[in-house]
């Protein structure tokens, strides 16, 4: 089971409430990597934002090289890098680079990015990326290391219909959101092994905090809360209009997001992940890096998802 979980996000993020040297965070990364590597995780993943006060990570790649150099199978994943926002040639160039360097242990997620700010900052045009994201794409899996390697191909992170048609007639792996869940999960799947050219790969994100304490959990649940109103209300677009301006959107968001959190005693996270194997996910990508979790909790939740959920979660599986 360890196979086919990864851990994610990290962010490299420094704040007010958390502040962090730069060569701290690529110290703290490397000593994670080596963290999960000997756990016996399939991979940790990093994600790409830029133009924010937090200092979240603009070059995921880079960072991922440098952890990378401390261990010597650990996979390392991107969630995503935001495709339409780079020249499709320079990042295969650079992914090419990494695989060849680390024994081709590269799982590259791409997707559409969602921050006009950033787009602005780059002198590109937000309401074009269906465009871009499609050009790229093809270029990027044209000049992919593994192209005829299914397995390896990139990913494309959605779940709207015209992401899951991308990903199938690119031959891409299909990455979904944490949101996803019941019934539209499995039309979902069902829907992107319809439209496969090839065979693919189906991956899920998963918000995971694992605990038996009921205090610990609500302070948990108190803190994603905060960190989502913020990122929602600051960047996504409801409606035409940010988070802040559509408070009831918002809170609709928040409470999805409430609802899909995983949180709790290891054996309720294990059955709550049963549901998307179920369904025919492949690969589950479970968050437990976020910027209000210490660095301390954060390599215990590391070990709680590898000895404490995974076991379980294979013996629910062998179980059904």
């Amino acid at each position: 089971m360890l196979d086919r979980i990864g851990l994610s996000l990290w962010t490299m993020q420094s704040t007010a409430a958390a502040p962090a040297s730069i060569p701290a965070l690529y110290r703290r990364l490397g000593e994670d990597a080596r963290l999960v590597e000997t756990l016996g995780l399939h991979s940790l993943w990093l994600a790409e934002h830029r133009l924010w006060y937090d200092g979240w990570c603009p070059a995921p790649l880079h960072a991922a090289a440098a952890a990378a150099a401390h261990t010597e199978r650990l996979r390392f994943g991107t969630a995503m890098m935001l495709l339409p926002q780079h020249d499709p040639d320079g990042l295969a160039d650079a992914a090419r680079t990494f695989d060849r360097l680390t024994g081709g242990r590269l799982e590259l997620g791409v997707g559409l990015g969602y921050r006009d700010a950033e787009y602005d900052a780059l002198g590109l045009r937000r309401d074009r990326r269906g465009k871009a994201m499609e050009h790229n794409l093809g270029r990027l899996v044209e000049r992919w290391p593994a192209a005829d390697d299914d397995r390896r191909r990139p990913w494309v992170g959605g779940m709207a219909p015209v992401a899951i048609e991308r990903a199938a007639r690119h031959g891409c792996g299909l990455m979904l959101p944490q949101t996803l869940t019941g019934e539209r999960l499995a039309e979902t799947v069902a829907a992107y092994r319809a439209a496969a050219t090839v065979p693919g790969r189906i991956g899920i994100t998963k918000d995971v905090h694992v605990t038996d304490d009921r205090e610990r959990e609500t302070a948990f649940r108190a803190a994603l809360r905060r960190h989502f109103a913020e990122e929602i209300g600051s960047w996504w677009a409801l409606g035409g209009k940010l988070g802040f301006a559509q408070p009831e959107g918002l809170e609709r968001q928040l409470a999805r997001i409430d609802e899909c959190l995983l949180a709790g005693p290891a054996a309720a996270v294990a059955e709550a992940l049963a549901a998307p194997l179920e369904a025919g996910v492949d690969f589950l990508l479970l968050r437990v890096a976020f910027d209000f979790v210490d660095h301390a909790e954060l390599r215990r939740q590391a070990v709680a998802v590898a000895e404490g959920v995974a076991p379980l979660l294979a013996g629910e599986r062998s179980a059904r």
